[in-house]
This record gives C-alpha cells, structure tokens and sequence, in this order.
C-alpha cells in the first residue's frame, strides 16, 4: 500500500507520523476526532503535546532509546480524549521509516485505547491474559504497518543494490589513487582489488617484454604463476595488446584466441583481457579470469577497462580512460530511475538535482570532452575538456548548432540526414558505437578523434550526449608501428612482409600490361666467415653498407627489401627487354669490386644474383621467389660472384 492512501483509511487505529526529532509531520482523522487537536494543531508541533502530563517525562525517555535501536518499539502513556477531556491508557507501537534521503528516519506511531484493561487489572488483578490479547491485537497491526512500510524498503533496496557496485568501484579507485607503494606492491594491490569488485577467481597484470607477455603481478587461482610468459601472437593477452580492445573469452575451451595450456594452468575456463597504455602506446595487460565459463558480463568488462586506465596514469603513464560507455551508461540509469520515482516520491527532485550534480562533477573533472544537443542539433553542455580540445568557451558553444560548430563541412549532409533518420526511426547505425572521426576546432583545422555517442529519450524529448578525445598522439603512433611492421629496423629496407605485398602488386600490373618484370635474389658471398672474423656488430654495418651500395646503382623505380639475415630480393618493373635486368646486375656487381671501409675494418666482398622473369604464363609470387632462388643456388654453384638467369649462368667479365 503507498503512503500517500494511509492516512486516507478508517483505520482502527489513531495514526500518526513523525520526524526524528519528535514534531508530527502527518495524522490521520481518528487521532484528530479522538484528541480534539486538529491537523493544523498538531502538524509540526511535538507528538507529546495530547498527552497527559505526568507521562511526558518517562514516555520521552522511552522515545529517544527506542529510536536509538531504529526498530520498531513500543511506549505506553495516557492520551487525551476529547469527549470528556480525561486521559486515557494507550499503547503506542513506533516504527522506522526512511526519508528519502536516508539522512535521517521518520517514525509511524499507531495508538490502541487500553485504558478499560488497565481498570480492570487495578480492579481484580484479572486482565493478563486481556492484556496480552490486546498485545496480539497490537502485533497484528505492526504486522500490517510493516507490510505498508514494505515497499519503501524495498526501493531503498533497490538503490542500494544499483548503487553499491560504483561506490565499491569509487572507492577502489580512490584507495588505489592515494596509495604510496612501489610499483610492484602497488600491481599486487590492483590484483587483489580486482577479485573484490568482479566474480574473478584469478587478477593478472601483464607486462610486455619483447615478443612476450609475462605475469608481474598476480592473485587469487592465478597467485602461483607469477613470471610466467606467454606469446605475445599467440594469447589472448597479445590480441588486446595488437588490437588495443578489451577482450572477452566466455569460454576457453572452445576459443582458438587463448592459449589452451596456459589456461588450464591458471584454470581459467573464461576471463577478460584489457589493455594498458603508457602515452599511447600499449605497455600490458590487466586480466581477470574464472574457474567457471561464462563468468563475466558486460558492466565486468567495463569494470576491466576503467580499472586499466586508472593503472596506466597511476604507473606515470599519461593515458586518456576510456570510461565514457560506463558515464553514459550511468547518467541513463540514473536518469531512468529517477523517472520512475517522479510518480512514487515527494522527494525525487531533489534527488535529481544531487544527480546531476554529482554527473557535472564526474564531467568537469573528465579527460574526456563530454558534449550533448537536444533534438533540434543545439548544443546544451559543453565541459571544461571540451573548451581545451576544441577551443571553444562553454558559453559560446551552448545554443549553437554542433554541425555548424565542430562537424567538417564536407560531412554536415550526411550527419543531418543520420539525425533525421535516428528521429524517425529511434534507430542509428553511429548510436552506442564508438567511432573515429574528424572535428574542426576553433581554428578551423581538421582534428582525428574518437567518439561515443548516446541517446537517451527523457519526457518524451531525445537528448544525445557524446564522449570524444583527440586521437593525433594515437594516430601518429600508428603510423610508427605500421612502419616498423613494414621495414626491416636495421636498413631501413622494406621487409619480407612488405616485398611480398609489392610483389603480389607487381605481378598483377605485369600480367595486365604485357610489360617485362624481373626478380633478383641475391646475398653477401661468405657473409658468415665476416661476422665469425669480425663479429656481428661489423657484419650488421657491412649489411647496411652493402643495401645502401645497391640502392645507388638500382633504378628508383625498383624495390629492394631484406628477407633478413643477408639475403636481398630486388622487384625491377617495366622494363624494355629481359636483357635491362641483367644489365642491373652486372651493374651490381661491377659495385661490389670496390672495397668496404667499416671503421678501421676494410673488407672486400661479393656477391651472389640469382634472376628469374615473369613469363607469358601466370605464376604466383612464391613461384617466382623460388624460381630466382634456385637461379641463385646455381651462381653459388657456378662460383660466387656472379649472376645466374634462370637455367643459365652468367659471369661478370674478368671475375
């Protein structure tokens, strides 16, 4: 039953409610029609006032030790009655009622008339058993006070519950912000803390170290293998390192992404994996796992990955949280549940209002430009990191349409047409997905970001809010890594990857123009004899002197890579007739008959071609690799330093 209908009721009871400090703040009519007080009389006055004076003192008393205890108790006290203006016996049963604040308790009072028990006791000492009747009665109504109470409690629950898991996670962060460890101590403190805010049975945090990822810190089942490494291409944890994700295993043993063995080790049978980034770049991991499959749901993996980015800025990496599905995802809880409460409670404005300020505290405070527009494409919030990535003040930002302020104007068409279907439909394809784009800032340029977006329908008013941060540190990076992916670090060449890429195009060109195409293999004759001689550090400055002698011989048009060790591939296109290819090489090896100064070391030496063409008749990469490889093999064979074309040996003149 809801409160606002109990004091509509003919209960047999006279009612009333009051604060924590005694004042009555409601009372039904019994109390009034049996008290002679009014509701005007009573209202904010103390619940004392009606009862007889000699009671006052004990009764009081009473009170402020049953509301210690803040359970339901009972006084007994006699009370006016407005027939005769005498005073009757009564017991008074006194319930807990949270306000809405939970800052304080309100207080249910039911009265029972017992003034005929107690004159029948002071007559024969006979009405025990009455009085305990009576006190049955009484129960049964404290029974049917606490069910009208029920549902209060039952929502005070429910927020609670809904509440507990951020304020656990608040805290942890806040203990792990504060606290002066080492870094290692302060690694197990995060593992620890992990178990306590997931279902985890088991915290890692990984580093990487080259090719490897290796156990640093661990806890709970994982505990016992701290040091342990795992491939870095062959892990789960290597994935969410490469693909910079959060990553889910639900169930180990069906999931090719997970190292299998490493798994029944931990006994991990599902986990998840987030990154850790030190000034953009991925340094580790922080994983979670389970003994039981399945274990982890979607607000885990959020958990996962707003305790990673707190771990990256507290090792000194300056790294941006990607938290703002976990922001998003709470404003619209918060916001939904208030709505709710509108109908239900006196108080939910108020609530909101704490909300939202709470919400504009976590935002100001974010490193993430937060902004949101109403339906029409106005902006109406805009915090501080906003102002610093896009150079706009807040209050001239506010009321400006976001397409004619940030969005390119090459993609204003597109983003207007994508409102006006999400308005139609209540569906995008951008919404609640997280997408890299391009904004302008203040000056007019064009700045890469990244960028959440959320809708939330409040009083049948859509109001989108979006999370964005500058992605120009990551984007360059990137750009690094796909070079070092692609080069060979100690020539700077392209490597094998990258030459069987070109190749594959080459051919492809070759096949469709008609035109000739050429490859050479070639190495350093008797290269390990220099490196034994004059070791690696001397054989690693002959490997770049060598590539950069043939770069000066070769034509621009041409590739060389290094497959590694000393072993070079050259891709010579559009060429007038096979004939220009072995002019190439003659012109290599002509190049190597001058000597190598390498510091004080000078050596002289050869080198090996094998070359094959793309004939008439299609042939695949790995075709023509092998098909110069085994030209090659016969200039070795035929005495090194020469050049052979495929099936036929040629010799430099003089050699």
């Amino acid at each position: 039953m809801r409160q606002g209908n109990l004091w509509k009721l003919s209960l047999p009871h006279l009612f009333a409610e009051a604060n924590g400090k005694g004042d009555w703040i409601k009372c039904n009519a019994l109390w009034c029609n049996y008290t002679g007080l009014s509701v005007e009389e009573s209202t904010g006055k103390s619940w004392l006032k009606g009862v007889y004076q000699d009671d006052i003192a004990t009764t009081y008393r009473e009170w402020l030790r049953g509301i210690e205890g803040l359970l339901p108790f009972e006084l007994v006290m006699r009370v006016r009655h407005l027939s005769d203006l005498s005073y009757r016996w009564h017991i008074c049963r006194v319930a807990p009622q949270p306000d809405a604040e939970r800052s304080a308790l309100h207080w249910i009072a039911s009265f029972t008339d017992i003034h005929d028990i107690v004159s029948r006791e002071e007559q024969n000492h006979s009405s025990l058993a009455q009085m305990q009747n009576e006190k049955e009665v009484l129960a049964t109504s404290n029974d049917y006070l606490i069910e009208v109470l029920g549902e209060y409690r039952e929502t005070e629950i429910k927020l609670e519950k809904a509440t507990a898991k951020l304020n656990q996670i608040i805290q942890t962060q806040s203990d792990l912000s504060q606290a002066e460890l080492d870094m290692q101590a302060f690694m197990n403190l995060v593992t620890e803390r992990m178990l306590t805010i997931t279902p985890a049975t088991g915290a890692v945090v990984e580093l990487m170290e080259g090719d490897e990822m290796v156990y640093q810190a661990t806890s709970g089942s994982a505990a016992p293998f701290k040091s342990l490494r795992l491939s870095l291409s062959d892990s789960l944890s290597g994935l969410s390192v490469i693909n910079r994700a959060v990553l889910i295993s639900e169930d180990t043993s069906s999931d090719q992404r997970v190292n299998y063995e490493a798994c029944k080790k931990v006994r991990a049978n599902s986990m998840v994996v987030a990154p850790l980034f030190d000034d953009e770049n991925a340094v580790g991991v922080l994983k979670v796992l389970s003994d039981q499959a399945r274990a982890f749901d979607v607000d885990d993996v959020k958990t996962l990955e707003m305790m990673a980015g707190l771990i990256g800025a507290a090792i000194g990496r300056k790294i941006r949280m990607q938290e703002r599905e976990n922001m998003l995802a709470a404003k619209s809880l918060a916001l939904s549940q208030l709505e709710r409460e509108i109908a239900q409670r006196e108080q939910v404005e108020q609530q909101l209002k704490d909300s939202e300020a709470r919400f504009r505290g976590i935002l100001e405070s974010s490193h993430e430009a937060f902004i949101s527009m109403d339906a029409n494409g106005k902006i109406t919030d805009w915090n501080r990191q906003a102002e610093e990535t896009l150079g706009w003040k807040t209050q001239e930002a506010i009321g400006r349409r976001l397409s004619d302020l940030i969005i390119p104007e090459s993609l204003r068409e597109k983003h207007e047409q994508g409102m006006q279907k999400f308005m139609d439909t209540g569906h995008g394809p951008v919404i609640g997905r997280r997408l890299e784009l391009t904004a302008l800032n203040r000056k007019g340029v064009e700045i890469p970001i990244e960028m959440t977006i959320s809708a939330i329908n409040t009083v049948n008013e859509w109001q989108f809010s979006a999370f964005l941060h500058d992605i120009t540190e990551r984007k360059s990076a990137e750009q690094k890594l796909r070079h070092l992916a692609q080069y060979d670090s100690l020539t700077k060449l392209p490597n094998r990857a990258l030459f069987y890429d070109r190749l594959e195009h080459a051919i492809t060109r070759s096949h469709r123009s008609k035109g000739h195409l050429a490859l050479m293999y070639l190495d350093v004759d008797r290269f390990k004899s220099i490196n034994d001689n004059y070791g690696h550090g001397v054989g690693d400055e002959l490997l770049v002197a060598f590539s950069s002698r043939i770069q000066s011989v070769i034509r621009e048009s041409d590739t060389i890579a290094r497959l590694g060790g000393d072993e070079f591939v050259i891709i010579a296109e559009h060429l007038g007739r096979p004939g220009d290819a072995e002019h190439i090489a003659q012109k290599i090896l002509w190049a190597m008959t001058k000597d190598f100064q390498l510091g004080n070391v000078k050596i002289k030496v050869g080198t090996s071609i094998g070359v094959a063409f793309f004939p008439s008749k299609p042939v695949t990469a790995d075709e023509l690799v092998k098909m110069a490889d085994e030209a090659l093999y016969a200039a070795k064979q035929a005495g090194r330093n020469t050049y052979a074309v495929h099936n036929a040996v040629k010799r430099l003149s003089g050699n």
